[in-house]
């Protein structure tokens, strides 16, 4: 599925205001409150709007973790490696986004907008993709 289609404009507006420059924490607060925005619109049937949103995000982080890390060795696959090589810029964090688009889109549609997508990408590079894959994640 790739990117949303305001995904260049967001990704420069995101550029511009700096916001690449923070600290992989502050990242991961911006794509909790993104992400509240959508539950607050889009709430799911048995849960409440923050209930609903960590549930999807923790099931968006699993199904990433499982499609980019080799869960045997604890690290990066082989066919994603090559992200690395441009890490946080906007070509890394474009390429990175396109395989987490789709991702995101087939998990929960709701939450397939720019800036949960670049959120979710700019925090993984700054975190490191080879340390994330060596975390588990539960079920």
């Amino acid at each position: 599925m790739g990117v949303p289609p305001d995904f260049d404009a967001a990704l420069s507006r995101i550029t511009k205001a700096g916001i690449l420059k923070e600290y992989p924490d502050r990242i991961e607060h911006r794509l909790d409150l993104v992400a509240q925005g959508v539950g607050a619109v889009v709430a799911g049937q048995n849960l409440g709007p923050a209930d609903w949103t960590q549930d999807s995000l923790h099931k968006i982080k699993l199904a990433v973790h499982k499609e980019l890390c080799d869960q045997q060795k604890k690290e990066l696959k082989a066919d994603y490696k090559g992200l690395l090589d441009h890490a946080l810029t906007e070509d890394g964090i474009s390429a990175l986004s396109s395989v987490i688009g789709g991702i995101v889109a087939a998990v929960n549609p709701a939450f397939f907008v720019s800036t949960i997508v670049i959120y979710l990408s700019v925090w993984l590079l700054k975190r490191g993709l080879n340390q994330w894959c060596t975390v588990s994640y539960a079920s």
